[in-house]
């Protein structure tokens, strides 16, 4: 408004056209090197109060459109305003304070509409609503088209570079689902807003958070228009998948899935599997211990023949399942431990990661939240080691398995980190695989930060392996040394850190070993 109100009165003065000129233009569409759509020109006097038609062609299979101008710059008095249309219809308008616009079909940058994008001849609309007297202005489009996995996103810029520990929480619910809050002031149940959700994770100093509400596509519409907001914040678009068999998360997607298995959807889990990897997203069974029951439907993981190859990680610390239980983790039956660690035993690589499951992100108090007792948005907090901040970058550190839950959420200090190798070979990371040789130990190191007087809980197979000194964490910054003799027949390690009195504050995924 304030750019349309400045660029009126200083117009006001100057001589207009009678009418709004359309101008057909003699660019056409170019592809660059990328493959991307490119149209050019060069704004003057004359062209003031006029629109530019520029016809362009939509291939097929297209499901996201970025388009990005150059050469809008209202401080330099130059004020463009952009029109979409589709074959059918007009698609949005956007002043020059939304130099980049996105379309999709769940969700669009604000002022345009979400939607499929039909392939032929589509339309953008440059209205030359103030250009200062005497300025030449260069302007530039370019169009770019995404198919398939890379169009699961909101943004593909990375939002910081290079490569670091990211804190983050996957699993997370809005009112576009069964989250509820008290409104203002009436303090009436009501859904609650995504904002709150995004606002809650910026204030527990999150780098990256997943709304993965129940088997909807709606939440995602308003993720793009709030995540702007939140330019510190990776907000990753997912999806709880609730199926009559158990849950799991998708994360990274934007597209609809089906979520149901039988006569109309899905013919088993496996196919329904196989349908949401081919999005890109990462798979990820949640609360896989939890009863199935009148409270929890479908709760528990009971899929008949799940192959568990299709699947990318488990949920093993579920902050539902805490704030039920006094805000306590149980690492025994129920946790998700004891039933990961087992497929951990048939070989399966799958990565351990942690969600808070909140359902009200403003409270979440026994006897005030209308949904009880809720666990924050961030507690726990899963770390992952990723290459830059970006949905792709952190979907990439969780299929790597360099990652590391933080149960209570509030240290964003503690690291935990495993190395291990045998004499004579590379160094692996955790989550990475190691080649035993005939005769040779194993020689590794547990990095701890941020946690002195804890200790390094070492499990080898299930089995919880005895330290030197207890394996005490010496300090704030300390290396934890261990080896698993040569004749140990170790299919994978890894470890967890406790408070002294046995308290488990972080777990670590392993290091496979072949």
């Amino acid at each position: 408004m304030m750019f349309d109100l400045l660029a009126l009165a200083a117009s006001a003065a100057l001589p207009q056209p009678t009418l709004p000129q359309v101008v057909p233009s003699p660019a056409a569409a170019q592809p660059d090197a990328s493959g991307d759509l490119v149209l050019s020109g060069t704004f003057t006097d004359a062209d003031r109060g006029s629109y530019r038609e520029l016809p362009f062609d939509v291939p097929a299979d297209v499901t996201r459109m970025t388009i990005e101008m150059e050469g809008a710059d209202p401080a330099k008095g130059i004020y463009l305003v952009l029109g979409l249309y589709d074959p059918q219809r007009e698609r949005g308008w956007g002043g020059a304070i939304k130099p980049r616009i996105t379309i999709a079909e769940t969700f669009a940058s604000t002022s345009y509409l979400p939607g499929p994008l039909p392939a032929g001849k589509w339309r953008l609309s440059v209205a030359v609503a103030f250009l200062r007297p005497g300025a030449v202005s260069p302007w530039k489009l370019r169009v770019h088209f995404d198919r398939g996995p890379a169009a699961q996103q909101l943004s593909a810029t990375p939002l910081k570079a290079g490569a670091g520990w990211y804190r983050g929480d996957f699993h997370t619910h809005t009112g576009h689902s069964d989250a509820v809050c008290r409104s203002e002031p009436s303090r009436n149940p009501v859904p609650c807003p995504v904002y709150f959700t995004l606002q809650a994770a910026r204030a527990h100093k999150l780098d990256f958070v997943s709304v993965t509400d129940h088997n909807v596509t709606s939440h995602i519409a308003e993720l793009a228009t709030i995540a702007p907001y939140f330019d510190g914040l990776l907000t990753i678009p997912g999806r709880e998948m609730t199926t009559q068999y158990g849950h799991y998360n998708l994360i990274g997607v934007t597209d609809f899935v089906d979520f149901r298995v039988g006569p109309v959807g899905h013919k088993d889990i496996n196919a329904m599997f196989d349908a949401s990897k081919a999005t890109g997203a990462l798979v990820s069974i949640n609360h896989p211990e939890i009863p199935t029951g009148e409270n929890c439907l479908g709760c528990g993981w009971s899929a008949p023949g799940t192959d568990y190859k299709k699947v990318g990680a488990i949920e093993v610390a579920n902050g539902g399942i805490a704030a039920e239980h006094g805000d306590k983790f149980d690492d025994g039956e129920g946790s998700g431990t004891a039933w990961w660690e087992k497929l951990l035993d048939q070989g399966f690589h799958l990565t351990a990661i942690g969600g808070s499951d909140n359902h009200d992100a403003i409270d979440g108090r026994a006897g005030s939240s209308p949904v009880g007792a809720q666990s924050a948005v961030g507690t726990p907090a899963t770390v992952v080691h990723a290459a830059e901040l970006s949905q792709a970058g952190i979907l990439a550190g969780v299929r790597s398995g360099r990652v590391f839950i933080d149960l209570e959420g509030a240290h964003p200090e503690r690291l935990l980190d495993l190395s291990a190798s045998v004499a004579g070979g590379p160094a692996v990371a955790m989550g990475g695989t190691l080649h035993r040789r005939a005769g040779r130990p194993i020689r590794g190191t547990v990095q701890v930060k941020g946690a002195a007087d804890h200790r390094v809980d070492l499990i080898v197979d299930g089995r919880h392996v005895a330290l030197p000194a207890g394996g005490q964490v010496v300090g704030s910054d300390a290396a934890v040394p261990f080896t698993i003799a040569a004749g140990d027949k170790a299919h994978w390690i890894r470890a967890d850190i406790r408070t002294a009195d046995g308290r488990r504050v972080l777990i670590g995924n392993p290091i496979y070993v072949e």
